[in-house]
């Protein structure tokens, strides 16, 4: 009877295992990415200080996106912030009320499956929904050099894939890295101790380390010490090899999703003045 119920406890065992891994393979939404679909709150912005319009566009394959807008003054760039795995545009726009107060323009848009736009989480939907919304700038007239690209967490791969795949010829005014990784698969590595076959099973690898290589763009990287989602470490090599001109941050007691707190826009403000005065 023992050996019965072995046999079935490891045949039960394994066959959860191979569903396990078939599941993050087929379906990577589930396991990497934690969207509010709840429509973000337009009028709380607006009550707390940030002004924008909701504006929309299409992404390549026709799914319909939006994002919140604010317009620059002062002869300004605009700043386009790319939000992480998590929430939706609504529980970022704090972070970017520093930088409008001093004129810089502001565009917050939000991928398909988040803040109630309908579709599928994958890499290929957020390389497309990230080129979808500078193409949107591009239509209201603006050129790469008058843009800056600002990428959080998952956000520095769709920040970075905008500036790879629009900004080779024509580079974009910077890049803004806040806790990025160097891929997402490295990250997993870092974290999941369990043995499972990764290579494999995660198609979606983000891999900004491909294409921050490639890029000649002025680059400020910003980290937090003791980051438990995305190890510092993951954003030191990011940072490693990029080519200059770039600037590294680290903050010794931030967390995550803490240098907001840790007062990083003061840092991002003074990084833009010093990059528009040597800027062509």
């Amino acid at each position: 009877m023992t050996k019965k119920i072995l046999k079935i406890f490891s045949f039960t065992a394994v066959f959860a295992y191979i569903a396990f891994c078939a599941a993050v393979y087929i379906a990577p939404q589930y396991f990497f990415y934690k969207p509010s679909s709840q429509a973000s709150d337009l009028e709380k912005a607006h009550h707390q200080g940030y002004p924008a319009q909701k504006v929309e566009y299409t992404a390549q394959d026709g799914t319909k996106l939006y994002g919140w807008y604010v317009p620059p003054t002062q002869g300004k760039p605009v700043v386009v912030f790319m939000h992480g795995n998590s929430y939706n545009i609504e529980a970022f726009f704090h972070k970017q009320i520093p930088l409008i107060k001093l004129g810089y323009g502001s565009f917050m848009p939000e991928y398909r499956g988040f803040g109630d736009i309908p579709g599928t989480i994958s890499q290929n939907s957020l390389e497309q929904d990230s080129v979808a919304a500078i193409r949107w700038l591009y239509s209201q007239g603006y050129r790469n050099s008058q843009i800056y690209l600002y990428g959080m967490s998952l956000g520095s791969f769709t920040a970075t894939h905008a500036a790879y795949s629009l900004g080779l010829r024509s580079p974009f005014a910077g890049l803004i890295l806040e806790v990025p990784f160097d891929s997402l698969y490295a990250v997993v590595k870092d974290v999941i101790k369990f043995p499972l076959p990764l290579d494999y099973i995660i198609k979606d690898k983000h891999d900004n380390i491909g294409k921050i290589k490639q890029l000649r763009v002025p680059l400020l990287v910003m980290g937090a010490e003791k980051d438990t989602v995305v190890p510092v470490a993951r954003a030191q090599n990011l940072f490693s090899q990029a080519r200059q001109p770039k600037k590294l941050i680290i903050y010794p007691n931030a967390q995550h999703s803490t240098l907001y707190n840790h007062n990083n826009h003061q840092d991002i403000l003074e990084w833009l003045k010093d990059n528009e005065k040597t800027r062509p």
